[in-house]
């Protein structure tokens, strides 16, 4: 029985041409074999699975090589190319630094380093998923780094190259690899399923590239994996579908077309079914973000390259495009978006989505029918009143506009002025305009004007100002400040529960910080009002007087101390006389 070898490693590029995605970093390692302009230390960094350690082990390679190609290319044929093909080549070491992350094994690398290559020209060291190193290891690192000698070079690969010190990439030529495009990881599955003979459905490849998200090697074992599971050595889009576990687009498709044509309960029934087929919430809220974006890149030509989509999917999405307009997909893609955001702290995930569906389905069919226009259908029709009309005595007033809600997009519009000479009008509309009359404004003008007539004949007497003594006014004073006891407001009852002075109807409270004076003008308005209708007296008012209190100085020695005692208790005087006593500090 063969033994397997998956696609990743069979199909792996042996020369720079074979790399997939990364021509503006082999052309440049090219020029510089060519130009015989090799750095000392590289670093290779992006994404997994896009070609870091490949490039590093071709560049390997072809420096070493003894026959390279017009096109500075390895030969495959010399010696050493040979030896490099079979993992036997003593120039070439490679440190995974995932689990070789201790300064021993950087100082047993920097020992080998001291030893000249005994057959070819240069020694390269590979070192794997270098933001592994501890700091220990940098720091060890760096004195070889910055001067190693003339044959010795250093591929650093990452995936992470933020956590790799400012000083290692100081020393390093920095290569940033990208993610390869889906279009391309698809030719490169076709060509491999042409070699091994796999049928494929080229949907199910572009489906295949987009799980990958622009790693090939993920693409290559997604494909592996298909590829055993199809019976007969074929590669097919449901197949795909069940053992990625990805949502047909056609949900997609069919979701849409209900959110078009307002069908709520068709789109609930829809996205129930969804939810018992096993997907999350959120991925078919990803999902149909990511459908209603190709949807907007389909509304112009300019934007359609941007559609990353099989070719026999990419008539189904001009059609449906065709359908929704602009508008719609943005405020679709705002909803959904809003739901993604707070899916995760919603409590009820399910209705969180369900909600967002029928809000998505009245975009473009809001209610017809408005709560207040159902309470006006179920009560009784008034009976229609005669019109009066009344001929005014000045020049008619400028028509009247007034502001009407837009069902459809929500904004007020202004009505039509109302034109003294209307045009023709149904039966409905007259008996409405019998029921509904709008006053003149000579009417109002003059309704207002008899309203401030009366008011001003029956309008009270001025309140005559009672006098008051000084303990009337601390019955009231200890009376309010019992009720802010009572209410919890300790401070403020302190406050109040000290001696006060009359100067005329000024009441004079003294405070002695400004933490006093705020509390004292948050209860100033409460007291006022409290007093004034108490005492019948409106001119009273409140001013706080600000006292500063004396500095008393705390005893700090021994005799200082003793001093402040003896004050307080007499008899420590005598106690020192009779016992002949002195203060030692």
């Amino acid at each position: 029985m063969e033994n397997f070898v998956v696609s990743a490693r069979k199909y792996r590029p042996t020369v720079f041409s074979h790399v997939l995605g990364q021509s503006h970093i082999t052309t440049t390692l090219k020029n510089a074999i060519k130009d015989n302009h090799v750095a000392q230390a590289f670093l290779f960094c992006g994404p997994r699975g896009v070609g870091k350690t490949t490039c590093a082990r071709i560049l390997a390679k072809t420096i070493n090589c003894q026959q390279v190609t017009a096109d500075t290319e390895p030969c495959n044929a010399c010696e050493s190319c040979r030896s490099f093909s079979q993992n036997s080549s003593f120039n070439i070491y490679e440190l995974d630094a995932a689990s070789n992350n201790s300064v021993e094994d950087i100082r047993s690398l920097v020992e080998q380093v001291r030893y000249p290559p005994q057959a070819g020209q240069y020694k390269v060291y590979i070192i794997d998923e270098v933001h592994m190193l501890s700091h220990a290891a940098f720091n060890a690192f760096l004195k070889t780094l910055e001067e190693p000698p003339s044959y010795a070079i250093f591929i650093l690969a990452t995936t992470e190259k933020h956590k790799i010190i400012p000083t290692i990439l100081s020393r390093c030529q920095i290569f940033d690899f990208q993610r390869i495009q889906p279009q391309a990881i698809v030719q490169q599955l076709k060509q491999i399923a042409d070699q091994e003979r796999i049928a494929y459905e080229e949907a199910a490849l572009h489906l295949i590239s987009q799980k990958a998200d622009g790693a090939l090697r993920d693409a290559l074992s997604i494909f592996d994996l298909i590829a055993t599971f199809g019976a007969g050595k074929e590669v097919t889009y449901q197949a795909t579908l069940e053992n990625l576990h990805v949502l047909d687009d056609a949900y997609y498709f069919k979701l849409t077309d209900t959110l078009l044509q307002g069908d709520i309960p068709a789109a609930l029934l829809l996205y129930d079914e969804i939810l018992r087929s096993g997907f999350d919430g959120q991925y078919f809220i990803g999902g149909l973000s990511e459908h209603f974006r190709n949807l907007l890149v389909c509304q112009d030509r300019t934007t359609l390259q941007l559609l990353e989509v099989a070719e026999s999917i990419q008539g189904q999405y001009q059609a449906q495009a065709a359908l929704a307009s602009p508008s719609f997909l943005f405020s679709s893609l705002h909803l959904i978006n809003q739901c993604d955001i707070h899916y995760k702290s919603s409590q009820n995930k399910r209705l969180h989505v369900e909600l967002t569906l029928i809000e998505l389905a009245q975009i473009l069919h809001p209610a017809s029918v408005s709560p207040s226009a159902t309470t006006a259908q179920t009560q009784p029709a008034p009976q229609q009143a005669t019109p009066v009309t009344s001929q005014p005595t000045s020049p008619a007033p400028k028509p009247i506009e007034e502001p009407q809600k837009d069902a459809h997009v929500g904004r007020e519009t202004p009505l039509k002025p109302l034109n003294p000479k209307p045009a023709p009008v149904s039966a409905q509309q007259s008996s409405l305009q019998a029921t509904i009359k709008l006053p003149q404004l000579d009417e109002l003008k003059a309704t207002i004007g008899q309203e401030a007539s009366n008011n001003s004949q029956v309008a009270a007497p001025a309140t005559v100002q009672q006098p008051f003594t000084k303990e009337t006014l601390m019955k009231h004073w200890h009376a309010y400040a019992a009720q802010l006891k009572a209410s919890g407001k300790l401070p403020a009852y302190r406050l109040l529960h000290q001696d006060i002075e009359l100067e005329g109807t000024t009441i004079l409270v003294k405070v002695t910080n400004a933490v006093q004076e705020d509390i004292l003008a948050d209860i100033k308005e409460g007291l006022l009002a409290d007093l004034r209708a108490s005492l019948q007296h409106t001119s009273l008012d409140i001013r706080g007087v600000l006292v500063k209190q004396a500095k008393q100085k705390k005893p700090y020695t021994a005799q200082e101390k003793f001093n402040y005692l003896a004050k307080k208790y007499p008899n420590l005087l005598l106690l020192q006389k009779r016992l002949n006593l002195e203060v030692v500090d």
